[in-house]
């Protein structure tokens, strides 16, 4: 097969999943909506589902991803995959910065991505399950920024970014941790491998039905005409999905590398902006609202990306 016909598979490689992870999200949340109305679930138990993702959940998924078999070929992939995914991390927060000075939710829908719950589905469906491990160094990264600086821009304290806080929150640890254990090359345990993949698969569930509780104490059609709404999606969908495309293209890496981060990159707003949000008592509802649009755009970004992609790498 030539390259366009490669780029094309890819391309609708990608739709597929792409539509159903969003399908699956928004009947996870429409539960969780659902439950809220009913009075099944109240406020209290979005409070507590956020406590669990942030402590336990999180943590376990970037430990696991971690938890591989050592190679001298992982190695160099790790070193090169958590080196440009930090940069292109960097290079999000800088751009969402400027662009939403003095306005803490924004930044954080515009810098953070769902690279977890829609990115590895695509990778995988894309590059194949290989893949899957360039994507996960960009979680880690990703989960480890959101407790720091992500908390730093909803609470305004800088105590966030102490070096006491950043080593002891729970993300970070998750990291060190899962690093120790992979450079150390400590053998897989099964049982405790099946723990955290019983942990981390609560994720998108617990995620999900927080955001549909949070829209169940929401004024839907408000959101909508919220214009920022919209700035925040054409930054987190295409500025940033683009300018990572042309950071990518700086270096001489493995295809596949570049595709995995590329897709990461272009995913939507994560569900963890409203979740830190409601823990910072900042508008946890507008912050549901990112999550909502940007992931119903992506299905018209994502594929959009990846084309031009082609052009390029």
């Amino acid at each position: 097969m030539n390259r366009s016909g490669l780029y094309g598979a890819c391309i609708v490689s990608i739709i597929e999943p792409l539509i159903q992870q969003v399908l699956i999200m928004f009947l996870l949340m429409g539960m969780g909506y659902a439950l809220n109305r009913l009075g099944i679930l109240s406020e209290q138990a979005a409070i507590e589902f956020g406590k669990l993702l942030i402590n336990l959940v999180i943590p376990a998924i970037i430990l696991k991803s971690f938890w591989i078999e050592y190679s001298f070929q992982r190695m160099y992939e790790l070193g090169m995959t958590l080196m440009l995914s930090a940069a292109m991390l960097l290079l999000a927060c800088v751009v969402a910065r400027l662009l939403f000075r003095g306005r803490p939710i924004d930044i954080f829908a515009a810098a953070f991505s769902n690279a977890g719950f829609v990115g590895i589905p695509l990778v995988e469906a894309a590059l194949g399950k290989d893949a899957v491990f360039f994507i996960t160094c960009m979680i880690a990264l990703l989960n480890a920024m959101q407790w720091t600086y992500g908390q730093y821009l909803l609470s305004g304290s800088k105590k966030c970014m102490s070096p006491k806080a950043i080593l002891t929150s729970p993300m970070v640890m998750a990291l060190l941790g899962g690093f120790l254990i992979f450079i150390l090359r400590v053998p897989t345990v099964p049982l405790a491998q099946s723990v955290l993949s019983y942990i981390s698969g609560l994720n998108t569930p617990l995620a999900m039905m927080t955001l549909g509780i949070y829209l169940a104490q929401s004024d839907l059609m408000a959101l909508l005409r919220a214009k920022s709404l919209f700035a925040v999606s054409s930054v987190r969908l295409l500025v940033i999905p683009i300018l990572s495309l042309l950071f990518l293209c700086l270096f001489p890496c493995d295809r596949s590398i570049k595709m995995a981060l590329l897709i990461a990159a272009a995913t939507p707003t994560g569900a963890n902006v409203a979740i830190f949000a409601q823990q910072h008592n900042k508008d946890y509802r507008y912050a549901c609202g990112t999550v909502c649009v940007t992931t119903l755009l992506s299905m018209f970004t994502m594929p959009a990306i990846v084309s031009l992609s082609q052009l390029v790498f």
